[in-house]
């Protein structure tokens, strides 16, 4: 069923930094995985074109703590600003 929904919605992973495992059973020669992600829709990532998923230390779990950034604030809003002086084109073609 989850890859149903997966396929069906066309999600992909978003890039991890940071490393490539999510999840280790802490034993001295470790298992390694990667458990935890996060997915988006080709819509969310045009809405967030700036996002970015990060892996963070982790202290008591077993799990790394991902931090999802979409970066928001960097993107400015381009307003448009109309000029009085464009009445006075002559844009229609000579003829």
């Amino acid at each position: 069923m989850f890859n149903l929904i997966i396929n069906s919605y066309a999600l992909r992973d978003l890039t991890l930094n940071g490393g490539l495992y999510t999840w280790s059973n802490n034993h001295e020669d470790p298992t390694l995985e990667k458990l935890d992600r996060c997915l988006m829709s080709e819509n969310w990532e045009s809405l967030f074109p700036l996002s970015n998923l990060r892996k963070i230390p982790r202290y008591l779990s077993d799990h790394n703590p991902l931090l999802l950034c979409t970066d928001q604030d960097k993107i400015k809003n381009k307003t448009f600003s109309f000029e009085n002086s464009w009445f006075k084109q002559d844009f229609l073609p000579k003829i």
